[in-house]
């Protein structure tokens, strides 16, 4: 019989790994227990990829479990987590970890004492490998959590002692095996965290993930406006929310408020930094797994409330927050199709038209104000027409009202332009900010079209609306 125990190995695994030790598996497993910790680890590794099986028998006899404890072994899925291990080489090492057997199985047996807690808190035998030698009991938090939950963040090491209750347990050396996991530009989630598994499992578990996202123009002392909106949240403990965020998720405090200051005429400077915001609500909902709902409010010009607006997705349902004497007053969205559905009467809204120009002037002045005369001394020269929308009551807007009036301010601009082909549209807006973020998801995305923002007396022409729809498309400007 062959040793395989006296191969190199940086040799053995190059042979395994190319296959050429198919046909010596079972010889392979049979002196398994001769091989070194990172050998028998990419055997079982090599294995459960490639479903290259031993036999039973071979698996049975190994190691001394039943014969359908190897089979689950041999077919169940597998999961792999990561280990900060700190002694005389401080490293970062792998395991594998297999669930549904009734015993278990592992290749540092002499952790088989401390994996009883796991095998009592799933109420199932296991099995688990891994690819070196150590000791202590700081695994246990990444191996069950490894056969509890499916989705955890790629970039997230784990790092504690559990009870068979699933209590969390501080273990030593942490400021090393922090560092340990920084060096590989992972982060570690310490006992500290957490006083039990569930907590951690009902959040990687959850069937949704409500995010609170602010956009400011405020750049020093905004935290009272943070707190004000965060008072204001439809949200169960927001604070919580923020912290797990960051903890688990790894989408900061800072990374969820955008602070735009005061932005230049300059319309590549608006157009940035909707690209900004866009690039990190989609960076929320790839580390969310789609599962995010937002919940954003906006302290910013109405003209970049909009444009954000005709990016930002037509699928999942959303919030967004009315500022009004002191207060964020939510709006619920849980069927974005509802803002463009088709009504065949104009309740909340007057329009009126005027000239007979190429292109279209969108005037948005459902907010009192002179806006209609304001932008007629601005384009004066210009060939347009002129499409002038007001609320039907004059004051303040109820805030349940704020989805139909962007609804039917929609449906107006597409049977317009259904009646009349126009070159370029150009957007005016007197209107609360969700009213223009809202249209803007109405409205979707645009060849030709301008938005202004009223500034320092008169209108600038800030962002081209193609260059949007290129943020989306393409990922840039």
């Amino acid at each position: 019989m062959f040793r395989f125990s006296l191969i190199e190995e940086k040799h053995f695994k190059s042979l395994l790994r190319s296959g050429k030790l198919d046909d010596l598996v079972d010889e392979i497993i049979n002196q398994f227990w001769v091989l070194e910790p990172s050998v028998q680890y990419e055997v079982i590794r090599y294995i459960k990829e490639r479903n290259v099986y031993p036999s039973l028998k071979v698996v049975t006899s190994t190691f001394n479990i039943s014969e359908e404890d190897a089979r689950n072994l041999l077919t169940k899925p597998f999961r792999e987590f990561k280990i900060p291990v700190v002694g005389q080489e401080d490293k970062l090492i792998k395991g594998i970890s297999i669930k549904g057997l009734s015993s278990i199985v592992t290749n540092l047996t002499h952790l088989k004492d401390s994996m009883e807690n796991i095998k009592k808190y799933i109420n199932e035998g296991f099995a688990i490998f891994f690819e070196h030698c150590f000791s202590g009991d700081s695994y246990m938090l990444p191996a069950v959590l490894s056969m509890t939950v499916d989705n955890i963040p790629e970039d997230l090491v784990f790092t504690g002692k559990i009870d068979e209750r699933g209590n969390i347990y501080e273990v030593g050396d942490l400021l090393r095996k922090r560092n340990v996991v920084n060096r590989h530009g992972l982060r570690l989630f310490e006992p500290r965290y957490a006083q039990n598994v569930k907590t951690i499992e009902d959040w990687l578990c959850a069937e949704r993930y409500d995010v609170p996202f602010y956009i400011t123009k405020t750049v020093e002392n905004f935290q009272g406006e943070i707190n004000n909106f965060y008072s204001c949240l439809k949200i169960e403990d927001a604070g919580r929310t923020v912290n797990m965020l960051n903890i688990i998720n790894g989408i900061s405090q800072d990374f969820l408020i955008v602070k735009t200051g005061r932005l230049p005429a300059e319309s590549k400077a608006w157009e940035s930094k909707i690209a900004e915001i866009y690039k990190r609500l989609k960076n929320i909902e790839s580390k969310l797994g789609g599962k995010d709902v937002i919940h954003i409010a906006m302290n910013s010009p109405v003209a970049l409330a909009f444009a954000l607006g005709t990016i930002f997705g037509d699928k999942k349902p959303f919030f967004v927050y009315h500022y009004q004497n002191g207060v964020y007053y939510p709006i619920e969205i849980s069927n974005v199709r509802y803002l463009r559905e088709r009504v065949k009467t104009l309740k909340e809204i007057n329009y009126k038209i005027e000239g007979k120009g190429k292109e279209l002037a969108i005037i948005i002045a459902v907010a009192p104000s002179a806006l209609e005369a304001d932008v007629k001394r601005f384009t004066q020269g210009m060939d347009l027409t002129y499409l002038i929308v007001t609320h039907r009551r004059l004051g303040n807007i109820p805030v349940e009202e704020m989805p139909d009036i962007a609804r039917e301010i929609a449906i107006l601009i597409q049977n317009i332009r259904n009646e009349r082909s126009f070159n370029v549209l150009h957007f005016f807006f007197s209107s609360p900010i969700p009213i223009a973020f809202m249209l803007g998801i109405a409205l979707g995305q645009f060849n030709l079209g301008y938005v202004y923002n009223h500034q320092n007396g008169t209108y600038e022409k800030v962002i081209d609306l193609q260059n949007i729809r290129k943020i989306r498309e393409e990922g840039k400007i």
